[in-house]
């Protein structure tokens, strides 16, 4: 394993999914009653945009038909890189 990459399980990235769907939807809900064109509406929409790549890559992650449903020592585990 290279110093960068973590083991994880297909449960894993559904429970990261899971808690950047709802960091999403409040988000949302922050921006909806933020002033237009202030600076926090400007912070939350790249905040937004950012949210919704990554949620994107874990659907491709989790679309893969190689990536691993449980991590087991006999099994070859899908690696991701550390967000830095």
């Amino acid at each position: 394993m290279q110093p960068n990459e973590i083991s994880v399980t297909r449960f894993e990235v559904e429970d990261i999914a899971r808690y950047l769907r709802a960091t999403l939807s409040q988000a949302n809900r922050i921006r909806s009653n933020a002033p237009a064109g202030s600076y926090l509406d400007s912070v939350l929409s790249r905040t937004i945009e950012g949210l919704e790549l990554e949620l994107a890559q874990l659907r491709f992650l989790l679309a893969d038909p190689e990536f691993p449903a449980t991590a087991k020592s006999d099994q070859r585990v899908t690696r991701m890189r550390r967000a830095n």
